[in-house]
């Protein structure tokens, strides 16, 4: 088949396969022609055709998601080598069952993920608890991975590293829960249902804006962007708007920290800098190198240690590709006299240079 093919050819050919297997091969046939118009009806017809399609749209959605989450994961990875060894051997091509779990799992083109085909146990994995609606959805990224979702709303939820964040949707608030990392809420206007994030004991409430929340191992950052938001402690599972004490309300171009048990303050904050990761940037303006080096460790595996603690209250400032911590560590030793000990390889361990 290709992407000049009739929408009504494609519904007859797609007659005998369950709804999850036609999901799937409109999701591959939409990627490669996302801009025909007659397959673009042809979809439309089919997805309208039934409740049936339509959940099952849903759930490839999810899975698609799911695998980009996850391609670094050690599952994914031996898998993908499965698979390659299936390709080399000439039997992927034979096998009608292993191409359909192939576009079943829309993994075939994803970019960046690789040539994967799932295993019937990987599927259900995949799969389960996918279901139509958003209540208990979890997303998450992994170290150096962002990821986008669009929430059934219209709101927007950018996942920066090793994030991780659940969605339970009620019928009178939008709530979810940012379980660790950073994440930036674009959120869709819905007066009848405040929007509201819990994370580290504290809940954020907004009704139509754009805010960034970061949760750390000592540290809790709301970042406005647009619109007004409320900063309140957490009160029991379910989170709720109503009847909150208010720690903080926040303007644009502000940013409400809370650190290392410290009094909560409000204060202005620098946007652009806060928000750099979306585009894949770290920025550094006079950092102290400790703290640098720890926001760099947030991107890689593979992390920067000092050796010398005097090092630490050296300031930084610059702009560096995020996961980059090739050209962090040589920018240190290239203008600080700092030196990395070569008899490290699983991390980089920097010691004072002697003059």
């Amino acid at each position: 088949m290709n992407s000049r093919t009739p929408p009504t050819t494609w519904a007859m050919d797609f007659a005998a396969d369950s709804a999850d297997e036609a999901a799937a091969r409109w999701s591959e046939i939409l990627r490669d022609a996302p801009d025909q118009p007659r397959l673009r009806e042809g979809f439309d017809a089919w997805h309208a055709r039934s409740p049936e399609n339509a959940a099952a749209w849903r759930r490839i959605q999810a899975a698609n998601h799911w695998v980009r989450t996850l391609s670094d994961s050690p599952e994914m990875q031996s898998l993908r080598r499965e698979t390659l060894a299936r390709v080399a051997e000439g039997r992927l091509r034979s096998s009608r069952r292993w191409r359909r779990l192939s576009i079943a799992a829309s993994l075939l083109l994803l970019t960046g993920v690789g040539l994967i085909a799932l295993r019937p146990e990987a599927t259900r994995g995949l799969f389960s608890g996918a279901g139509d609606t958003l209540a208990g959805n979890v997303y998450q990224t992994g170290v150096g991975q962002r990821s986008v979702v669009t929430m059934d709303d219209g709101s927007v939820v950018t996942l920066n590293t090793d994030s991780r964040l659940s969605v339970h949707y009620r019928a009178d608030v939008r709530a979810v829960t940012l379980e660790r990392g950073q994440a930036l809420f674009k959120v869709a206007k819905d007066r009848s249902r405040p929007f509201v994030v819990t994370a580290d004991g504290k809940r954020v409430t907004a009704l139509g804006t754009e805010f960034d929340v970061r949760v750390g191992e000592r540290l809790f950052e709301v970042t406005l962007l647009e619109g007004r938001v409320g900063v309140a402690p957490a009160q029991g599972v379910a989170p709720s708007p109503a009847n909150a004490a208010t720690l903080a309300e926040l303007h644009p171009g502000q940013q409400f920290v809370a650190a290392d048990g410290s009094r909560p303050v409000v204060r202005v904050a620098d946007v652009g800098r806060v928000v750099s990761w979306r585009t894949g940037q770290i920025v550094f303006d006079n950092e102290r190198l400790d703290a640098a080096i720890a926001e760099v460790n947030r991107y890689s595996r593979r992390k920067v240690v000092l050796g010398d603690p005097q090092l630490a209250s050296l300031k930084i400032s610059g702009a560096f590709n995020a996961g980059d911590t090739h050209t962090f560590v040589e920018a240190l030793t290239n203008y600080f006299p700092i030196q990395r000990d070569p008899r490290e390889d699983e991390r980089v361990v920097l010691e004072s240079r002697s003059r």
